[in-house]
Parts: C-alpha cells; structure tokens; sequence
C-alpha cells in the first residue's frame, strides 16, 4: 500500500472514526479504485452506509 491510500485512510478515520471495507471486500486495502488521475476510498461506517474520499494522482512529468 503506497503513501498516497494510507493518507487516505487516515483522513476517513479521522472524519469517521471507524470504517469498515464496503461490498463484498474483506479488507480496506481492497477497496481502493483509480478513475483517470483519481484515487477513491470506498468504505462503510458504522451505520452501513457507504462513504468515498479521493485524491489527485500526480503524473509524472516527463524528462526533457
């Protein structure tokens, strides 16, 4: 797991105190998806509902 997913876990845990893999995933590391230059989050709380968080990813720059 690279530092980009485990800062976005702590941001839902820190929002959301505890979160849980959403559908059928048996762990958070699982329930990560890239969409273009977006990583998303997705998880459950407590509630049973299903939350996502996402960042930029950041391209790398080419060498001229």
């Amino acid at each position: 797991m690279g530092n980009l997913e485990k800062q976005l876990i702590d941001k839902a845990t820190r929002k959301h105190k505890k979160i849980y893999p959403c559908a059928q995933k048996r762990t958070i590391a699982d329930c990560f998806t890239r969409d273009d230059e977006r990583l998303m989050l997705w998880f459950n709380t407590e509630d049973q509902s299903t939350h996502v968080m996402s960042t930029v990813l950041r391209k790398a720059r080419k060498k001229s």
